[in-house]
């Protein structure tokens, strides 16, 4: 699979691309050419009153237009495209030449738009991003816009799904590592191939350590995930110390030639977790010392470049920090390859709210239809980076208060460890909201001293 960045020829004006707008002119006498990652709020002149205030930076949270005009090969007619948003702050709408292509709600998670059938290869093509943002969003400075990497993913019909290569430690002994590999596979052409699996892994030093074949024999349509283990003898650990990165590079080979690959970046470490000897990595006792973070950049707002997120996780490990959890929303892939580089441990986390809003229109609004699209994209970004210890659910969630709601921390929980059994799951709980709706009436019982009516506290 091909994959380059596709951040470059935007056109960017404020508006939300309604049909009535357009009628009007549509904003686009403020176009202006913007380069991807786009922070769209931070260059917005500030305002004491917006209904945000300080939580936002008092910018205003508005709709935005992104449009680019390009071309594709010929020669690439029977391929798959598809884009790739790392992460668009909120509401996506994507178009491709005139027609809807897909939406993400999300505002933090990355998401795909299979492109194949929309676009032209003997003529340019439009593509439209329309960013939809209601007022107020979040509890912090959101940023808006595409303020992270768009990439265009080419493949053959018979290739490897985008982020559809998982390895995982299995087990160190003996001066042996078991490594396994899960590659889906995916064939949208007609006929039946057959075909050679093969993955390999490098050292920093460029030699193939280990690697393993399989022949395989794929049906037309079809999707199907094949397992390899690989074993690496006299392994180099990654740990917060010795952030070791091997490279794999998994690829189908149909007769001599690669029909498709993917190609990465692993480390091979070991977890383990209980109550004698806490967490565990490589078989060490680990203390997390860190805390959170905001996905913004500071004075240059949301956009993420990998430049500035080394630099955060740098200068956080000379603070003493060995481990960070995302606030409160999944990590950029930037972040998490500072994080593998440097050695950095790292607590990723879902969301901020499930089906209770925090503000009015959060991503609470979305949650209950979205929840298995965003946690599947969330895993699959997270899968192959050592630096990725922990999963939460959630962040101070006051549905654990409630007997019927709090099922939705079950789904999560059951839903990751299908996706992934190789790391832990948690839920960042804060006890107070989870009695909030109920606080006055406790309040108002304690004090009423010996006369309280204590049932209905709990009703």
């Amino acid at each position: 699979m091909r994959k380059e960045k596709f951040n470059h020829g935007w056109v960017f004006h404020k508006g939300g691309g309604s049909s009535l707008e357009a009628l009007a002119g549509g904003g686009t006498a403020n176009e202006q050419p913007v380069t991807l990652p786009h922070d769209a709020s931070v260059g917005m002149t500030r305002n004491p009153d917006e209904p945000n205030g300080s939580g936002n930076g008092f910018f205003r949270e508005e709709c935005y237009n992104y449009t680019k005009t390009f071309s594709l090969n010929p020669e690439d007619a029977d391929k798959n495209i598809w884009l790739e948003f790392e992460g668009v702050y909120q509401n996506a709408f994507v178009y491709i030449n005139g027609s809807y292509a897909g939406k993400c709600p999300y505002g933090y998670g990355n998401f795909y738009i299979d492109a194949t059938r929309y676009v032209s290869f003997t003529e340019p093509n439009d593509i439209k991003v329309i960013v939809k943002n209601g007022v107020p969003s979040g509890r912090w400075y959101t940023g808006g816009g595409i303020y992270r990497d768009v990439n265009l993913m080419i493949a053959d019909r018979l290739h490897l799904i985008p982020d559809g290569v998982q390895l995982a430690t299995q087990e160190v002994e003996d001066g042996q590592a078991i490594i396994r590999v899960r590659s889906t596979i995916e064939y949208t052409g007609i006929g039946v191939r057959d075909i050679m699996l093969v993955t390999e892994l490098m050292d920093a030093d460029g030699n193939v350590v280990a690697s393993d074949e399989m022949p395989i024999t794929t049906e037309e349509h079809t999707k199907q995930t094949y397992q390899q283990k690989i074993y690496v003898e006299n392994p180099s650990l990654w740990d917060e110390d010795h952030p070791y990165l091997y490279t794999y590079r998994t690829y189908i080979r149909e007769g001599e030639n690669a029909v498709d690959e993917e190609i990465g970046t692993f480390g091979i470490r070991t977890l383990q977790l209980d109550r004698k000897h806490g967490f565990r990595v490589n078989g060490k006792v680990v203390n997390l010392r860190g805390g959170c973070i905001h996905h913004d950049n500071g004075v240059t707002g949301t956009a993420e470049f990998p430049h500035a997120a080394e630099f955060r996780v740098k200068t956080l490990k000379e603070a003493g920090y060995n481990a960070i959890r995302s606030s409160h929303y999944p990590m950029s892939r930037r972040l998490l390859e500072a994080c593998d580089k440097l050695g950095m441990y790292v607590m990723d986390e879902f969301a901020d709210v499930w089906t209770t809003t925090k503000v009015d229109f959060d991503y609470g609004t979305h949650m209950a239809e979205w929840w298995e699209h965003d946690v599947s994209n969330l895993v699959r970004k997270d899968y192959n980076h050592p630096c990725v210890v922990l999963y939460s659910i959630g962040n101070e969630i006051p549905e654990t208060g409630n007997k019927f709601d709090t099922q939705w921390g079950k789904k999560l929980a059951d839903k990751i460890r299908e996706l992934d059994d190789s790391r832990f799951v948690t839920n960042s709980l804060n006890l107070m909201l989870s009695i909030m709706d109920r606080l006055p009436k406790m309040m108002a019982a304690a004090g009423q001293g010996e006369n309280a009516e204590v049932g209905e506290i709990n009703s």
